[in-house]
């Protein structure tokens, strides 16, 4: 096994007296850090009439707030180097901003007037939602995210993950300021909120900054976030053709997959590795099916990735020539079946979890790699030793976990599949 170890983040947690959750890391590697600023706001929370709405929301957020128009904040952000990002997701939205150390003091007043006092300009608006509908239009004509798309109907059948985070044309072509107001005033609370600090700074000093800037914003007492309708494995499963004249048939095959809190993560990773997702490692789907077969560029096969608050999905994918549609699906399954019913190698587990182990540590390289995840931590209950805990349960990994995890978790009885494509 590999000796690298994971980052030892050390993270200063606390709660503002209106309930505004505040993590604080520092590294002083760089004179640089980041700043994240969200609240638990996003599609997850929204009824299927206002699909869309929330992560058009989210863009907004740098268009303008009551003291600063897009131009100005957009200048002010360039002229220090740093950049700006914001974004409503799933389940959470806000903004995350990338500086110089010293200009610390100007990120976190930017935060708090991109999550506070967002303008919501109905020109801007206009602009916004325009942009999304002719993105919306392009990804019609995009056989592998209609086939994404019709997969996630299936898997996520009357669910906020059933449908696209984008929206609809009809959705979307409605909505107007005050929709973003009423959907500003409904989550976007204290006691709903969280800023995350990373890198090269003061502790007390940043904390004194954020009290001062946030310290007055009100609770809202009455706050809960909506009930959210769970999805559930069907039986017996479900497939869908969608005839698209394209070059190459576009195939999803899967089910439900699991949470990213569920104790079984990293014998679930290690599967995933083996069985077909793996850019450095020589996973079973592509191997056989793109290598050894031919059949296709791009396949994969994996249940980890699309794991969080709820559950995601397990799926294998693979594009491929008309003619090759039935050896492809047939190849698939075939592989998906051998997977579950007699499990990996032992060589297969030890490439795998040397893989793992090798490779996570790139994934907190960075001041906002790690402001990332601390956020994803917070919100998903982690715990923000889970890099350190993360390799150590990938190294404890037998051979035996990883079988009983192809077993519980993969059911070869109910795979839903959808073709986007030319019948061959």
């Amino acid at each position: 096994m590999t000796n690298v170890r994971a980052p030892e983040l050390k993270v200063e947690r606390t709660e503002m007296g209106n309930g505004l959750v505040v993590l604080l890391a520092e590294d002083h590697a760089i004179p640089a850090l980041s700043i994240n600023a969200m609240v638990k706001a996003g599609e997850r929370y929204l009824e299927d009439a206002k699909a869309g709405w929330g992560t058009l929301a989210g863009e907004m957020l740098i268009e303008g707030t009551l003291d600063r128009t897009a131009q100005q904040i957009a200048a002010l952000v360039e002229s220090a180097g740093g950049t700006l990002k914001a974004a409503g997701g799933y389940a959470t939205t806000g903004v995350s901003l990338t500086l110089l150390s010293e200009d610390m003091p100007m990120g976190l007043e930017l935060a708090a007037e991109m999550l506070r006092t967002p303008a919501f300009g109905a020109d801007r608006l206009g602009l916004a939602a325009d942009r999304r509908l002719a993105e919306l239009r392009a990804k019609h004509d995009d056989p592998r995210w209609v086939a994404s798309t019709a997969f996630n109907e299936i898997v996520f059948e009357g669910t906020p993950q059933g449908r696209p985070l984008m929206g609809r044309e009809d959705t979307i072509g409605r909505i107007v300021r005050e929709d973003l107001v009423a959907y500003h005033h409904r989550f976007f609370a204290p006691n709903n909120a969280l800023i995350t600090v990373v890198g090269d700074f003061d502790a007390a000093e940043v904390a004194a900054r954020i009290e001062a800037l946030f310290g007055d914003w009100e609770r809202d007492p009455g706050f809960a976030l909506p009930f959210v309708t769970e999805p559930v494995r069907y039986q017996p499963p479900r497939s869908r053709f969608i005839r698209m004249e394209k070059e190459q048939v576009n195939i999803f095959l899967g089910h439900l997959g699991v949470r990213r809190n569920t104790p079984d993560y990293a014998a679930i990773r290690v599967l995933d590795t083996i069985l077909g997702d793996s850019p450095g490692f020589t996973s079973r789907i592509p191997r056989v099916l793109r290598d050894e077969q031919g059949l296709a560029y791009t396949v994969y096969c994996r249940m980890a990735g699309s794991a969080g608050i709820d559950p995601g999905r397990f799926e294998a994918y693979i594009g491929t020539a008309p003619e090759n549609l039935d050896r492809a699906i047939d190849g698939l399954r075939e592989q998906i079946a051998l997977m579950a019913e007699r499990g990996p190698s032992d060589a297969e587990v030890a490439e795998a979890k040397a893989y793992l182990t090798g490779s996570s540590v790139f994934d907190y390289e960075t001041n906002a790699q790690v402001a990332a995840f601390l956020s994803t931590a917070e919100i998903c209950g982690l715990g923000f030793d889970e890099p350190q805990r993360y390799m150590e349960e990938v190294s404890r990994v037998t051979t035996r976990d990883v079988r009983r995890a192809a077993r519980d978790y993969i059911k070869p009885d109910a795979l839903c599949l959808v073709v986007v494509g030319e019948e061959g």
